[in-house]
């Protein structure tokens, strides 16, 4: 990827929070530049462009040569993130998937056995017990409603775990800021 559109991409975003390796492009633009308008270590993509336009031709050409080290440095990072992680997964626990399984045991016995009764009773055309079993939905509903509760609580904490995971391993340390509205919001939003 060209340099320039890197910069032009990022546009007001900090350098090195938005691209891997960004500490290579401020470095090879301030190795450019008079000492007095060297970028700071927080520069924006917009600041680097400015800088970068008012070198001279054949600067610009020799900064925009060091994209190779900008794309080995995002590869490079994208290995250590990918690292990370497997790293993670690798140690994961075993008591809650263990759990969700038994819990999608239950509710998948209690289903299964529930349809299969009533297509029984419609075969043997026992009208009584499709009556029977069309009012016992509060009682299936009664014991499927704790594993259906905990199996959705397993998957959404598991997706708050790897959004946490995958920020870490970028190196973004910050606590994910969420609401109660925020995700009542969002949810709304899909």
């Amino acid at each position: 990827m060209k340099l320039g559109s890197i910069l032009t991409k990022i546009g007001s975003s900090i350098i090195r929070d938005v691209v891997p390796g960004g500490g290579l492009i401020i470095d090879a633009v301030n190795a450019f530049l008079p000492q007095d308008k060297k970028l700071p270590e927080n520069a924006t993509g917009r600041q680097a462009t400015q800088a970068v336009n008012t070198l001279t031709p054949d600067q610009q050409a020799q900064i925009l040569s060091k994209e190779l080290d900008v794309e080995i440095a995002e590869i490079t990072s994208w290995a250590q993130i990918q690292d990370s992680l497997a790293r993670a997964d690798q140690s994961g626990s075993s008591t809650r998937p263990r759990i969700a399984l038994m819990m999608a045991e239950i509710v998948g016995f209690v289903v299964v056995a529930f349809a299969s009764m009533f297509i029984i009773a419609i075969f043997r055309d026992q009208t009584d017990m499709i009556e029977k079993l069309t009012n016992a939905w509060p009682l299936i509903l009664a014991v499927i409603a704790t594993p259906t509760v905990l199996l959705r609580a397993y998957f959404g904490m598991r997706t708050k775990e790897k959004k946490a995971r995958y920020q870490m391993a970028a190196g973004n340390m910050e606590e994910p800021n969420t609401s109660i509205w925020g995700d009542i919001i969002s949810a709304f939003k899909r």
